[in-house]
């Protein structure tokens, strides 16, 4: 994992998402590309999840509402 390949759009996702400690995809949505589809959200996140940037929980409540945080690893990579 040290050598991430990351697009300008993931590392911006990552450094979105670093200072609020969590997030669900529609709340990363509106921050990062509130102007396209959000379809493209729902595919950046789980990429950078790939790249073992981020990690993600599903809330039972609503049995669909994905709350994505950044790893240990993904924290550091954003503050260099």
């Amino acid at each position: 994992m040290t050598d991430v390949d990351a697009g300008s759009r993931d590392r911006l996702a990552l450094a979105v998402l670093t200072p609020y400690r969590m997030a669900t995809t529609e709340q990363m949505h509106r921050v990062i590309a509130p102007r396209v589809h959000i379809e493209q959200t729902r595919r950046r996140l789980p990429r950078l999840r790939e790249e073992g940037l981020t990690e993600r929980i599903t809330l039972s409540q609503t049995g669909r509402l994905r709350v994505w945080f950044p790893t240990r690893y993904g924290v550091q990579l954003a503050c260099e």
